[in-house]
């Protein structure tokens, strides 16, 4: 269900003067705002941004059979004006002269709330529907934009045209479930972007809401409405769907006399539903992705048809055998008037053209349906034309080229390489030989060159390709080459550096392209090659092959010693050309040292080992020991010994003979007759069993030429 418009009174700034308003800063604005306490006459405090240059003239051209209005935001843009709710730029001094309606302007202002107005800025939120003396303005889409939840609004000046983008943005009271995108250009009427004798140009992107909720108490019946998709509530306090109903938004332009005015259409609910510029509130929907060109450099306000649709570019390119679709509205302004719409193709079509029009009426739909046959090949130029019933009655007339293209049988073919290295790209060549090949990157031509991704190719007329089936290009790892080795080597012997890993090709720095190189000392890295053929270089590293020392030393005095001797040791080892830095010497019990000679003394008999490790300025070592011998001063003589495998007392024994070298022993028996003799006695003869118990004799020899000689018995 529809309801009738109640105006608000809006809150301007034409009737505030410095001397009667109270001035406002943003911080208290918002919640004057949404509380209703707004005074009548206020000054808004809000930082204004400075304009930008004026950029070169626009380089898209129309020309080109691009469809879509839109100009997207580039470097060129600057901030109109910081997040915010209800603020305005500063003034913006045009580069051109802009005519509406017969008012002259070279500054304007750009309000946050979709509309750029003159003389004054407006923070006016509630939107009136036009025309109205309280406004001057052109608005794409006036409504209570508010930014600092989502959303920015940028522009841009060249010589002829002043670029305005709503981008993304939310409603009060920072609202960001639905947003709106729309652009606005103003010009000269030189413009190409606008078209040539036009002034003004409306473009949308996707629209999904309408009314902020500090609008919505001025919806008779309460803050909700309804259609056939739901119920809506432009005041989310109470659980609804906020957005919608309350004071519409209005799309149009207005020369603040009441007289001069063009409307497009007021929005206040969901959906795509829309009775004309001046029937009931409209469905916001309905304007997403349509454009409005029309002109303001006008003095009556008799204004002709305005044309809208997607088939308004100056090409329509066409496939044979696909079915076509043509709709053109013409929108009637003026309230009250009737625009009837025809059209005419030169030459002729031969496929039969079915024509749905819904006309007259204040807003004429022309809708134009067939499906090219392979006769219809080549171009044709579609006239539209709309008349009203003003007075005088005005016509507009839109002509459009047509381009109908065959369609190729064979879809192409990519090839190409399906694998390359990270950060590395390949070509892949479309098949064919076709007028134009637009890829699923945008680039366009037979051949491109890619990273990694999935790509398609449609080939064949413009707009008529078969689509490739899809080709991958994998990303391929590079090698992380590691070289293996041991990298400090003391035995002066070169060593053997690989890789962890196997590749396909190699390059030492040395010069080496086995998997395997024999290094001396230096420093050394290896670049590899994988089966993809991605390359890398290893992080180098470093070998040293150093020579070991030879550790030795000399005692004093030199040989064997007796108890209580002192035996001072001093250090002869070679650094076999290298500096030996330390010195560490170990005797067990007897201690130890680290300078480079070492002095103990000997109290037990015994062989003690004396050990010297010496270490490089390299860190290679190496180590020596020496058996100390210090002797008994006497040996003790047995009397007695028992062989009878008891354990104790088995073996003839002289204590002490053990330490001596080359010991010669020999035992006689009580008639003279040798039964055992040794060289180098160790105390170990145990008598045979046929070796009967009793007195033996001996004679032990030592290597110095001491002799013992004396009586033992065997007793078993």
């Amino acid at each position: 269900m529809r309801y009738a418009l109640v105006p608000l009174v809006a809150l301007l700034f034409a009737s505030v003067t410095r001397g009667q308003a109270v001035d406002i800063a943003v911080e208290q604005y918002g919640w004057m705002k949404a509380t209703g306490t707004l005074p009548t006459e206020f000054n808004l405090l809000y930082p204004t941004l400075p304009p930008p240059r004026v950029q070169p003239a626009s380089g898209r051209d129309r020309s080109s059979g691009d469809c879509n209005c839109w100009v997207e935001p580039d470097s060129t843009y600057a901030l109109a004006m910081e997040p915010n709710d209800d603020n305005s730029s500063a003034q913006i001094t045009l580069p051109f002269t802009f005519d509406l309606y017969g008012d002259l302007y070279t500054t304007c202002y750009v309000n946050n709330n979709g509309n750029v107005s003159f003389l004054l800025p407006h923070p006016t939120y509630s939107a009136s529907g036009f025309p109205t003396p309280s406004f001057r303005m052109v608005a794409p889409f006036w409504a209570d934009v508010d930014t600092r939840g989502a959303g920015t609004v940028k522009y841009k000046m060249t010589p002829n045209a002043l670029y305005v983008n709503w981008i993304g943005v939310g409603y009060f009271s920072e609202k960001t479930d639905k947003l709106n995108t729309f652009q606005l250009i103003i010009s000269d009427g030189t413009n190409t972007d606008v078209g040539i004798g036009s002034t003004v140009s409306f473009c949308y992107k996707e629209m999904e809401w309408t009314t902020g909720s500090a609008s919505c108490t001025e919806l008779p019946g309460g803050t909700t409405c309804s259609n056939a998709a739901g119920s809506y509530s432009c005041n989310d306090f109470d659980g609804s769907e906020p957005g919608f109903c309350g004071t519409p938004a209005t799309v149009g332009a207005n020369r603040g006399n009441a007289v001069d005015f063009v409307q497009f259409g007021r929005f206040n609910m969901p959906g795509t539903a829309y009775d004309g510029p001046f029937g009931y509130p409209d469905e916001v929907g309905w304007l997403s992705y349509k454009n409005f060109v029309f002109s303001t450099a006008v003095t009556s306000s008799n204004i002709a048809p305005v044309a809208s649709g997607n088939s308004l570019c100056d090409t329509v390119r066409l496939c044979v055998g696909d079915p076509v679709s043509l709709n053109v509205d013409f929108l009637s302004p003026e309230q009250g008037q009737s625009t009837t719409a025809n059209y005419v193709i030169f030459p002729p079509l031969t496929a039969p053209v079915t024509v749905v029009s819904n006309g007259p009426g204040n807003t004429t739909n022309l809708q134009l349906q067939f499906t090219p046959t392979v006769s219809d090949t080549g171009l044709y130029v579609i006239t539209y034309t709309a008349t009203d019933d003003g007075t005088p009655a005005l016509t507009s007339t839109v002509s459009v080229v047509l381009h109908v293209a065959e369609v190729p049988t064979i879809p192409p073919v990519i090839s190409g390489d399906s694998v390359v290295c990270r950060g590395g790209s390949v070509q892949l060549t479309a098949s064919g030989d076709y007028p134009f090949y637009e890829w699923s990157n945008g680039r366009t031509g037979p051949s491109i060159t890619v990273p990694p991704g999935t790509y398609t190719v449609a080939a064949g007329p413009m707009t008529c390709g078969l689509l490739s089936e899809s080709f991958v290009v994998h990303e391929a790892a590079p090698p992380v080459p590691v070289i293996a080795g041991v990298l400090f080597n003391c035995g002066g012997e070169p060593t053997v550096l690989s890789t962890t890993e196997p590749y396909d090709d190699y390059a030492w720095s040395d010069g080496g392209t086995g998997p395997s190189i024999s290094a001396g000392t230096g420093t050394y890295s290896v670049a590899v090659t994988n089966e993809w053929g991605c390359s890398a270089t290893s992080a180098p590293v470093n070998v040293l092959i150093a020579s070991a020392p030879t550790a030795f030393f000399s005692g004093d005095p030199h040989g064997e010693v007796f108890p209580g001797a002192t035996v001072s040791y001093t250090d002869r080892s070679d650094g076999n050309g290298a500096t030996i830095v330390s010195w560490s010497w170990d005797a067990g019990t007897l201690g130890g040292g680290s300078a480079t000679t070492f002095t103990t003394t000997f109290d037990t008999p015994g062989i003690h080992p004396i050990t010297l490790t010496v270490t490089t300025s390299e860190g290679c070592t190496h180590t020596y020991t020496y058996s100390q011998l210090v002797l008994p001063e006497e040996i003790i003589l047995p009397n007695v010994f028992t062989p009878n495998d008891d354990g104790y007392n088995d073996a003839l024994v002289f204590e002490g003979v053990q330490y001596y070298p080359n010991t010669s022993l020999q035992v006689l028996n009580r008639w003279g007759q040798e039964v055992y003799a040794s060289s180098n006695y160790r105390n170990t003869w145990r008598p045979a069993k046929d070796i009967p118990d009793g007195t033996y004799y001996y004679i032990l020899k030592l290597y110095n030429g001491k002799e013992y000689a004396g009586h033992v018995t065997l007793l078993r």
